[in-house]
């Protein structure tokens, strides 16, 4: 029985890791894109 509860708590500690990093990862895409719109309408502004 202990077997099992520290089973589903790894389970669960894992889950949680992967959800922070994959939304870690997608911060950085996104902030990623802003920078690169940003610098785009800098250059579209100057012209």
């Amino acid at each position: 029985m202990e077997l099992l509860f520290l089973i589903l708590i790894f389970a669960g500690i894992f889950s949680i890791y992967d959800a922070i990093r994959k939304l870690n990862s997608n911060l950085l895409e996104q902030t990623e894109e802003i920078k690169k719109m940003r610098e785009e309408l800098m250059r579209n502004n100057t012209k």
